[in-house]
């Protein structure tokens, strides 16, 4: 994990704009910012769970112990994900206070400093706060680092497959059970249960094809199973809408099932995938870069408001807003959003990012493992 995995961080760019599209244009239409959402949990937990299985290595092989590896596992996502969420938490209170923006919603500000936007979400307000929507997938990310960090670094190497199956059986079963319950969707939607899952399957196939002699690597990374895998993704996408009314539980748990498995599959394929036209594309420079200050686009874009989706819009152009006008709304939000992403990234997130990594070298080399420690005092005692 010491490399940049090619083409992920154009898979990043592609998934926050996704969920950018779904909030400017396609609101109440599709589910493309859904898809947006598991793409970044399946390519979270292919990443992450790959980390916490080498930081277990590191265990099993003497070099390192269980308090050192959960510290620097919490240290470099605290230093990589906290600043500039709580940041953005502190001045949106600083706005509410001096009346700058809508105080009707600050009952969730508890809820967003304690990463429990998706219960606030979902259980409390049973709605989407407009503009705090989105908090709810950090929620979840937050959420299952603490509970499966641990667990992982306790269990041994062999078993994390397993560990991960049995989170994709915990999932899938939940799911099924809210649905038969008849949950409202939006609790179902945002519920840890209902996504950690996605998590697991993307750690199921980092450690898949991390483990793989080349065959399974090679099949995946085919330009043709990458294809065939968009397509049921993509298609699966367009008919969410429709699916997701299905009043059999075992129906809709099935599709969601192939979805999430679609999702990281593709996430996997994408990590093996070595066609020139597809790696071309992922790693264009614009995208590329966009992909790299994602975390901060995402944080912000929801934030930034479309100014043509208002009264005084409407009044301006004496009624309805032209498509023109929506356009302009579009573009100039994405470009605000855009800026502020690309400031926080060169002011806050890379100069820390700069720190974790000093600090990441030192805590490696801060932990000496026991079996070292009793060699150099029987050294010690012998030179006395």
């Amino acid at each position: 994990m010491k490399t940049r995995i090619a083409g992920f961080d154009g898979l990043r760019a592609i998934a926050v704009l996704m969920v950018f599209l779904h909030h400017r244009l396609f609101d109440g239409i599709g589910e493309i910012g859904h898809l947006g959402v598991w793409i970044f949990f399946a390519l979270s937990g292919f990443l992450i769970i790959g980390i916490l299985s080498s930081q277990r290595a590191h265990i099993e092989s003497g070099d390192s112990r269980f308090g050192a590896e959960l510290g620097r596992f919490l240290f470099r996502r605290t230093l990589r994900i906290f600043p500039i969420y709580y940041l953005m938490l502190v001045v949106t209170c600083g706005m509410m206070a001096f009346g700058l923006t809508n105080r009707e919603l600050a009952s969730g500000m508890p809820f967003h400093f304690a990463y429990l936007s998706n219960f606030w979400i979902g259980s409390v307000l049973r709605y989407w706060p407009g503009r705090y929507s989105h908090l709810w997938s950090l929620a979840i990310e937050e959420q299952f680092y603490l509970v499966v960090a641990p667990l992982l670094l306790l269990l041994a190497t062999r078993r994390h497959r397993a560990a991960c199956c049995a989170m994709v059986a915990v999932g899938l079963a939940a799911l099924f059970a809210m649905r038969a319950a008849h949950w409202e969707e939006i609790t179902i939607y945002t519920h840890p249960l209902s996504n950690v899952w996605l998590l697991a399957l993307g750690g199921i196939g980092g450690g898949i094809i991390a483990n793989d002699g080349g065959r399974v690597r090679a099949w995946l990374g085919h330009g043709l199973t990458l294809f065939m895998l968009s397509l049921v993704v993509i298609g699966l996408c367009a008919t969410e809408p429709r699916w997701n009314l299905l009043d059999d539980p075992w129906l809709y748990t099935a599709i969601s099932a192939t979805y999430g498995v679609g999702i990281a599959a593709l996430v996997t394929s994408i990590a093996c995938c070595r066609n020139a036209t597809v790696m071309g594309l992922l790693q264009t420079r614009w995208l590329a870069a966009l992909g790299r200050i994602s975390y901060g686009f995402y944080l912000y874009h929801n934030l930034i408001p479309d100014l043509t989706r208002s009264r005084r819009a409407e009044a301006l152009f004496g009624g309805a807003v032209p498509a023109w006008a929506h356009a302009l709304g579009i573009v100039a939000s994405f470009a605000i959003s855009l800026g502020i992403a690309v400031l926080s990234w060169r002011l806050i997130e890379a100069p820390i990012l700069q720190v974790k990594a000093r600090g990441d070298s030192s805590l490696k080399t801060s932990v000496k493992p026991p079996r070292v420690q009793a060699r150099s005092s029987s050294r010690s005692c012998a030179r006395r």
